[in-house]
């Protein structure tokens, strides 16, 4: 019996590949967005808790500049974001694009499987049938050979 090869093996293995790669960069998009989002937490609680605090009159001016600070870094953290979000969408759509070749390619490698399968079957039934064929001629010509010797 022959063995089943998939002529497009090659090519389902460079797609699987692929997909690997596109999975791994919605991940890493995943995290850098969330680490961006953390920051952001982060520092509009740092601002919180700093505008909370009771101060001397003297050290407003200290604390009305470093919220300043605080506030611009706060923004460019905040439109950062939205470019996160679209890198992130972008690699969830690129991941499922590849993600859509690889699985069309494995249908056609198990549609081919099973054609190969179902061949095995016909030959393997085709054998049987010209070896119980074969059997019954040699049993026959062994009846017709001895019933003529009497």
């Amino acid at each position: 019996m022959r063995r089943f090869r998939f002529r497009l093996e090659r090519v389902l293995r460079y797609r699987e590949t692929r997909e690997e790669i596109a999975y791994r960069a919605v991940q890493e998009a995943a995290r850098q967005r969330a680490q961006l989002q953390e920051q952001i937490r982060a520092l509009t609680e740092q601002m919180r808790q700093l505008a909370s605090t009771a101060l001397h009159p003297n050290e407003w001016a200290q604390r009305e500049r470093t919220l300043d600070a605080l506030q611009t870094r706060l923004q460019r953290l905040q439109d950062t974001l939205p470019l996160l979000l679209e890198q992130e969408a972008h690699a969830r759509e690129v991941y499922l694009q590849a993600r859509r070749e690889r699985e069309a390619l494995t249908q056609l490698r198990i549609r081919a499987y099973e054609q190969h399968q179902q061949e095995m079957s016909r030959l393997m039934q085709y054998a049987i049938d010209e070896a119980a064929v074969y059997a019954y001629q040699r049993r026959l010509s062994e009846d017709s050979g001895a019933g003529t010797g009497d």
